[in-house]
């Protein structure tokens, strides 16, 4: 088939498009598996289009997919070739991104933490985050690795919840971890996300800003002196500098794709009702009141935890490890009984080790939690145990007397006794009720029966699963692991039914898809762990049960957005179990439901209030020191009190309209972009396809054949079905996606780019077939002429490839005009064969050809070149804005001194009193010293910031001017039918 199109459309679809251009994100889009969601496109498309390529800030309400949006900029920088990129986010997101970055675009990412990281390199492995990929880590791996991070190429840095990051503005000693993070990647791309970008004052908004361009809004000084001073006083100038701070973050509004963005996007909820489906959510309370047995162990156990010290648990872990033994202790007698055997038994070998009879070992504490409990916890706390540990070997405190082990050894041995004895949990046969009575509303409200049951402890879930299966209760069981013979069953069962998706992928990742598939397919409940869960999408399920309830606000959210989330058809039902003999857990419930308002509403908690918890760590914590310190009802009710008085007004009205006034679009412009975007997107990923299918058709010509669905094909040799079109929910993981990087797609594509039209061939255009009518060529007299395919490349700022069709019609013989480029591009796709004419050289004259494609050239650089003077100016202007204010500190000390050097000089001529007149005169003298060492201080500044200023002004010109190179890359004759 012919030459010409093969070249032509490989050449088509291979191009590199400009930064706005939604063509760019055809392919990447065609390849995922997300709803084209215009409202997530536009935030993709405003993070490219920053100036300088520095990034942007994805700020979006909660719950409309902030992770979706960072996934479709990364998944088109690695189909650009640009493969090395950092993802930052707190510890118990890190697996969720890992599992929507494979499951929604295909890229495998790597996590590490300290542990694994020191694996890695003490084998002599190649270091990670030295090579090509993507990488995801906590904030505080990053902290700990500042120099190795600072040395790589990050093709984009994405910080997820970045408003942790918003006390950077306070400087380094307020918050060293933003600020040294902030500027090992200061020359990086970045995007940041967060729900939250102003919380409490401008100055956060200044701080996350600077993020991505720490000169746009100035110094921190001057930034407080032009920006917050006027605005905070109400002065004539504020509704100026509101106006002026707007337009600098939001950057150029409107909807050309060429405009030049700021550094902050937003969208609302309320915005995209017409794109996303929001449910609400309930909840419901089970009570249950424990055994005499149950109570007594629990406030024995408690008792124990309560006191300032004890042998078995050493200063350096105090504080984590009684969190996790009152985890433990709530969660089930079984949980804790373990623990308090092994606490007991560490006891007994420190007697040894002192008695001699023992070889020496450091007490592991960790040993004595639970796995699925230590998982949950934060990164930074579990290494700041194991830098305890590493500081001195985990023996207990002298102070404790061998009799005093002794004694303690026996107390711990009496509450393994009781919690042994304990053979049914009170809480446990709740657990059943509630399903009982849950799966019947289900039933009755024609919902799945389906429940996510959330335990925080792996000894509670084997119980759990036990008294599931007498109930005659279906289950998945899920955790950390997921190595039980039930979970090789399920991952073969799904093996067999979705073959593609099992070719590739790890085997963890593929193993957490099966047995989400066998929850989804057969079983009624989905019993997980806390951190086994992380990242699932379970929207096919609304009944979550906190069977135990955390103590952070975050991640309960977090359990409840594994089913409350977009794509889910019915009201989420959250359901928890009150203890009726526990005062403490009762108010704990109250918190959580009435003040946090986690259960209930559309969203459960607003962003506000979950924003200004930052990481919820420090509310635990809190929690912990009430259950801690308080042992009577009055003592709980004045604690609880107190912290809920904590929590009052997180955000002020004012703050509010600076965040409507500053980061947010006008509803009715905000939907005709959204529509815009849409129809654009439909477009574009519908000709991508239309491009592909018929360069594998004319490629593979026998070799590919229609299905009874006539956009999938089979190809000879390929063991799948290709759709060239988006995949229904039921086809994925059977029928391959049609896209660039589809391994026959691929290969196609390289060996048409390949092709040389030497000579020259000819194609027969079937005009009659063609749909619309093209008047300059079915009016043409002389019914051939030839086709000269160019390339232009424009590289600055940005790259951007054109192809050009040139169509060149015969008018007399050896006379030809010109057909409009539009019309060239309209000509080339009507349908055509070959013909078996070829041609050695083209009879047009070298000089038309050439003032034909420079007439078309002119006006594209030209267009290039006025958005590059745009961005220029706005660049210099945010330069000269920066230096400008370089001195203003001193300069404002300065007015300050001279200021003073009036009032004291007027006082001085209006004393007649001599000691007073020479003290004044002293104070003159000394005010005059203070301004020449000003003044040179502010000469020194101005000398310096003329410096930068000048370096960074010609960088700028440097990176502005476009390099240009154009190719003419095939030929054809053709004529017309």
């Amino acid at each position: 088939m012919s030459v010409f199109l093969k070249k032509y459309l490989a050449e088509k679809v291979a191009l590199q498009k400009m930064a706005g251009s939604l063509n760019r994100l055809s392919s990447v889009l065609a390849k995922s598996t997300i709803d084209l969601n215009p409202y997530q496109i536009h935030a993709a498309l405003y993070a490219f289009n920053s100036p300088l390529s520095r990034g942007a800030i994805l700020a979006d309400e909660v719950g409309l997919g902030k992770t979706i949006e960072a996934g479709i900029i990364i998944s088109q920088l690695w189909a650009e070739g640009k493969r090395k990129i950092l993802i930052l986010a707190p510890a118990s997101l890190r697996k969720q991104w890992q599992d929507e970055l494979l499951s929604k675009f295909g890229i495998e990412s790597e996590v590490w933490d300290g542990p694994s990281f020191r694996a890695q390199t003490d084998m002599g492995e190649k270091t990670p985050l030295t090579y090509s990929g993507v990488f995801i880590i906590s904030y505080h791996f990053a902290y700990s690795h500042l120099e190795l991070i600072r040395k790589q190429g990050w093709a984009v840095v994405v910080i997820d919840e970045a408003h942790r990051f918003r006390r950077v503005f306070k400087g380094r000693d307020a918050s060293k971890m933003a600020y040294d993070i902030r500027e090992i990647i200061k020359d990086k791309p970045k995007v940041l996300l967060t729900a939250t970008p102003l919380q409490n004052s401008l100055e956060e908004l200044y701080g996350i800003a600077s993020f991505i361009d720490d000169k746009l809004l100035g110094s921190s000084y001057s930034f407080k002196t032009k920006f917050i001073q006027p605005i905070k006083d109400q002065s004539g100038l504020a509704k100026l500098r509101l106006e002026e701070l707007r337009a600098l973050i939001r950057g150029e509004e409107g909807d050309d794709p060429s405009s030049i963005s700021g550094v902050i996007t937003r969208t609302l909820r309320k915005q995209v009702l017409e794109y996303v489906q929001f449910t609400d959510r309930t909840s419901m309370t089970f009570d249950f009141t424990p055994t005499e047995e149950e109570v007594e162990l629990y406030e024995k156990v408690s008792a124990y935890l309560q006191r300032p010290n004890v042998a078995a648990i050493t200063a350096t872990q105090r504080n984590l490890m009684i969190l996790v033994y009152r985890k433990l202790l709530a969660s089930s007698s079984f949980a804790i009984a373990d623990t308090l055997k092994k606490l007991s038994e560490n006891l007994k070998n420190e007697l040894k080790l002192r008695n001699k009879e023992a070889v020496a070992e450091e007490l592991n504490p960790e040993s004595t939690a639970d796995e699925g409990l230590l998982e949950e916890f934060e990164e930074s706390e579990l290494e700041g145990v194991e830098q305890g540990q590493k500081k001195e070997k985990q023996r207990v405190d002298d102070t404790f007397s061998d009799d005093d082990i002794k004694k303690e050894i026996e107390e711990l041995e009496g509450y393994y006794s009781l919690a042994v004895k304990i053979k049914e949990n009170t809480k446990g046969k709740a657990l059943i009720n509630a399903l009982s009575q849950l799966f019947k509303q289900a039933r009755e409200k024609k919902w799945p029966e389906k429940a996510v049951v959330f335990t925080e402890s792996t000894r509670t879930q084997d119980y759990l699963l036990k008294l599931l299966k007498e109930a005659g209760i279906s289950f998945t069981e899920f955790n950390g692991s997921n190595n039980s013979p039930e979970a090789r069953e399920a991952f073969n069962r799904w093996k067999k039914e979705f073959p593609e998706a099992a070719s590739v992928g790890s085997a963890s990742a593929n193993t957490r898809q099966a047995l989400i598939h066998d929850f989804r397919t057969n079983t009624q409940v989905l019993l997980t762990t806390e951190a086994g869960a992380e990242g699932l999408n379970l929207q096919f399920a609304n009944i979550v049960i906190n069977y135990d309830l955390p103590w952070n606000p975050q991640r309960v959210e977090q359990r409840i957005g594994r089913c409350h989330r977009y794509g889910q058809k019915h009201q989420v039902v959250v359901a928890n179990f009150l203890n009726t003999k526990n005062y403490a857990d009762k108010r704990v419930l109250e918190l959580l439901s009435e003040k946090l308002n986690l259960f209930n509403g559309l969203f459960g908690s607003s962003d506000e209030i979950l924003g200004a918890l930052e990481s919820g760590l420090d509310f635990e914590k809190k929690i912990l020191e009430i259950y801690q310190n308080s042992r009577s009802p009055e003592e709980y009710d004045k604690a609880f009190t107190e912290l809920q008085e904590s929590l009052k007004d997180v955000i002020s009205k004012t703050t509010l309209q600076y965040r409507n006034l500053l980061l947010e679009s006008a509803d009715q412009a905000v939907a005709a972009l959204f529509k815009k975007t849409e129809a654009e997107t439909k477009k574009a990923i519908s000709d991508f396809d239309r491009d592909l299918l018929f360069l594998c058709k004319l490629t593979l010509e026998e070799k590919i054949k229609p299905t009874e669905d006539e956009a999938i094909f089979v190809i000879d040799g390929y063991k799948f079905p290709i759709a060239f079109r988006e995949l229904r929910d039921d086809e994925e993981g059977k029928i391959s996606r049609a896209h660039k990087d589809h391994p026959v797609i691929s290969k196609i594509i390289e060996d048409n780019l390949k092709l040389q039209t030497k000579p020259i061939p000819s194609l027969i255009f079937e005009l009659s077939k063609h749909g619309g009518k093209i008047s300059q060529l079915s009016d043409a007299k002389v019914k051939e002429g030839f086709i000269f395919l160019w390339k232009l490349k424009i590289a600055g700022v940005e790259t951007e490839e054109i192809l050009v069709p040139l169509v060149f019609l015969e008018k007399t013989e050896g006379e030809f005009s010109a057909l409009d480029v539009a019309i060239a591009n309209e000509f080339i796709d009507v349908e055509s064969v070959d013909s078996e004419k070829t041609l050695e050289s083209s009879p047009i004259k070298k000089e038309f050809l050439l003032q034909t494609w420079e007439k078309w050239k002119k006006p594209v650089v030209e267009r290039y070149q006025k958005r590059n003077e745009r961005l220029f100016d706005r660049e210099t202007n945010r330069i000269n804005r920066y230096y400008d204010d370089y001195a203003l500190r001193v300069e404002d000390r300065m007015k300050k001194s001279e200021n003073e050097q009036k009032d004291v000089n007027r006082r001085r001529d209006n004393s007649s009193d001599l000691e007073e007149r020479r003290k004044l005169l002293k104070r003159i003298q000394d005010i005059n010293i203070a301004l020449d060492k000003l003044r040179i201080q502010q000469l020194k500044l101005r000398q310096e910031g003329a410096k930068l200023r000048e370096k960074e002004l010609d960088n700028l010109w440097k990176t502005l001017e476009p390099k240009i190179s154009e190719e003419m890359i095939a030929i054809t004759h053709f004529t017309i039918q």
